[in-house]
């Protein structure tokens, strides 16, 4: 795991000190080595968490024999032992890079189908004058790049971006009210206006002052019709097979490897899982709170007991996270509302010696485990009902009188224009909806387009229904909130975070897998617990579902009440905003009002306190 950085249309003479500049912004990412490739008008940094292959032989840039091609990377090839074993290659280290690197030089672009891991990658060949770039199939690892004619800038934050003075710093307002409405800016797009990102699963060349892209890999066109005609046993036993295998491949490493553990399904599988391949105790950790209602200690310590782990806990209190406030925000590449959990819990495992945990992120979305999987099946099927005149008329009464976050929302569902899960998903995971932004402005602004994968496709709609929000979940929230937090709050500490529910392999198979056998009425992601067998207490099965969360509602109210109150009225005076109205939602917030969530109130505090911290102050 690493970071990465490079510049290609300058003269290196010129450029030396700018890539230096790149490389150190994000050097948090890689304490272990630094390197930098510098020839003609092409610049490489790379800062390196040594994680497979510890020798300096495996630094980069790294170069193949003939020194004409220079890689950078940041990620890890889970299954590169297996690709080494199909190239007939001279290898000098027993790195996943090398292995990356011969398997271009053999295939092409095509290589990107036979590795299986998290990747973002950059490969100069000096030769041709031309640089492949790629991202992974899910969108584990960031790829962040700005482009013109004659300059092609790239990194794996934004900030090192910014660092090279090569972009204008400016706000993308219309990226603003993605935050706003959906907790993070949305794939392509960043904060910064110019600067984009790769998709998941797409790959580019850039030659002659030009970039091309494609992609090897989309989620929506890996349907198996014949999945569906397997019978339950099957399916289970093959969810199973899957699972393992991911677990084995993220468990490759040159150093100790743990595991976030909060004691609900997903992370317990990951843990059980584990010490099944473990030749000692697995080494978990956990994040535990005062307050008894968020508390979920019983049930991590049970899976710990029960598999012998090397247990540790951590305990959360307000004033910790007040006192890791300022850190945490210099911390963030861009505005989110949900980074400080990762954040906290990756400051602490890194503080053991810990370098690379496995983490439990993933199983809600692929296994039907969010409440808005059933609300989008029974939508379907009483779609007439719901669409019916009478209805919509039944919510427009009642709005004004139920003073409660889920009539507005289906009032705004209701008066959505376009396709089914598109308008259905966006209601649904919004934080300000369409008609609360533009109250929040002083000026009419643009909303999101549509999202980058047509969630209304032909292609989309082959899918079973669980599958299909599966999908909507995987592309938006996980990709731009989950993912991208999860990458930036781990690697702030240097910790790599791997997820092994995000296995390709897996995805592929579980989106073709019929509802009926992902759910029921009796035990939550049923595919999950059924597939796990006895490895599950039924405690933690059937325990009541809590996530890996803060309680924020209280938090906010009180302890964290002046450091908000602070940020908001702030806030509010930046010029593009209404002000009266900015303050009413916080006294309606303080007051108890159900229309008004923390999450609105969050993301006002984040986004003040993430423009301070980086001197937007001229531009807002």
């Amino acid at each position: 795991m690493c970071g990465i950085a490079g510049i290609i249309g300058l003269k290196a003479v010129a450029s030396q000190d700018i890539i230096r500049k790149m490389t150190a912004a994000i050097s948090h990412r890689g304490p272990d080595a630094e390197g930098l490739y510098s020839e003609g008008e092409t610049m490489f940094g790379h800062c390196r968490l040594s994680i497979i292959d510890l020798s300096n032989g495996a630094n980069q840039p790294f170069y193949d024999q003939e020194n004409r091609y220079v890689i950078v990377f940041n990620g890890e090839i889970y299954n590169y032992k297996e690709v080494r074993a199909m190239l007939d290659y001279h290898w000098k280290t027993s790195s996943d890079t090398e292995v990356i690197l011969a398997a271009y030089m053999k295939w092409g672009k095509d290589c990107l189908q036979y590795l299986n891991g998290m990747f973002a990658l950059a490969i100069w060949d000096k030769q041709a004058e031309e640089l492949f770039i790629a991202r992974d199939r899910i969108g584990v690892k960031p790829f962040y790049y700005h482009h013109t004619d004659n300059l092609f800038i790239f990194a794996s934050e934004v900030r090192s971006i910014m660092k090279s003075g090569l972009v204008k710093k400016e706000l993308d307002r219309q990226s603003v009210c993605e935050y706003l409405t959906s907790m993070s800016v949305k794939t392509p797009r960043t904060i910064i206006k110019d600067v984009f990102q790769l998709k998941p699963g797409e790959y580019g060349f850039y030659k002659g002052g030009k970039l091309t892209k494609s992609t090897y890999w989309r989620m929506d066109e890996h349907f198996d019709a014949q999945v569906g005609k397997w019978s339950y046993e099957q399916v289970r036993q093959k969810v199973r097979e899957l699972f393992e295998a991911s677990i084995r491949n993220r468990m490759v490493s040159d150093v100790k490897v743990g595991a976030f553990l909060s004691g609900g399904i997903d992370s317990s599988s990951v843990v059980a899982a584990m010490s099944s391949y473990s030749g000692k105790p697995v080494e978990t950790f956990s994040i535990v709170f005062n307050e008894k209602e968020y508390d979920e200690s019983e049930y991590s310590r049970m899976i710990a007991e029960k598999y012998n782990t090397k247990h540790t806990e951590f305990v959360l209190n307000p004033h910790d996270l007040i006192t890791n406030m300022p850190d945490f925000i210099a911390s963030m590449d861009s505005p989110t509302v949900d980074g400080i959990n990762t954040y906290m819990v990756s400051k602490l495992v890194a503080k053991t010696g810990i370098k690379v945990v496995l983490t439990g992120i993933g199983g809600d979305e692929l296994f039907a485990g969010y409440t808005n999987f059933k609300r989008w099946k029974d939508y379907k099927k009483f779609k007439p009902l719901f669409s019916n005149v009478f209805a919509k008329l039944a919510i427009k009464v009642l709005k004004p009188f139920v003073k409660h976050r889920a009539i507005t929302k289906i009032s705004d569902f209701q008066s959505r224009r376009g396709g089914d899960l598109e308008s259905f998903y966006n209601s649904g995971r919004s934080i300000f909806l369409a008609d609360e932004i533009q109250k929040l402005f002083q000026e009419p602004v643009e909303m999101t387009k549509k999202n980058w994968l047509d969630l209304d496709s032909e292609n989309i709609r082959r899918f079973p229904l669980f599958s299909q929000f599966s999908i909507a979940e995987l592309t938006n929230y996980t990709l731009d909130v989950l993912l991208k937090d999860t990458d930036q709050m781990s690697m702030a500490w240097a910790l790599e975070v791997r997820e092994p529910f995000f296995d390709y392999k897996l995805v592929e198979f579980l989106m073709s897998v019929p509802d009926v056998y992902k759910q029921d009425n009796k035990t939550p992601k049923k595919l999950l617990v059924d597939a796990m067998g006895d490895m599950l207490p039924p405690e933690i099965v059937y325990r009541p579902k809590k996530g890996f969360a803060f309680p924020w509602d209280y938090w906010l109210r009180n302890e964290l009440k002046t450091y908000c109150e602070e940020s908001i009225i702030k806030l509010s005076e930046r010029r593009i905003f209404r002000r009266e109205h900015m303050l009413d939602l916080w006294r309606k917030f303080q007051a108890g009002d159900k229309t008004v969530t923390w999450m609105h109130i969050w993301a006002f505090v984040v986004l003040e306190r993430w423009m301070t911290e980086n001197h937007m102050d001229e531009i807002l």
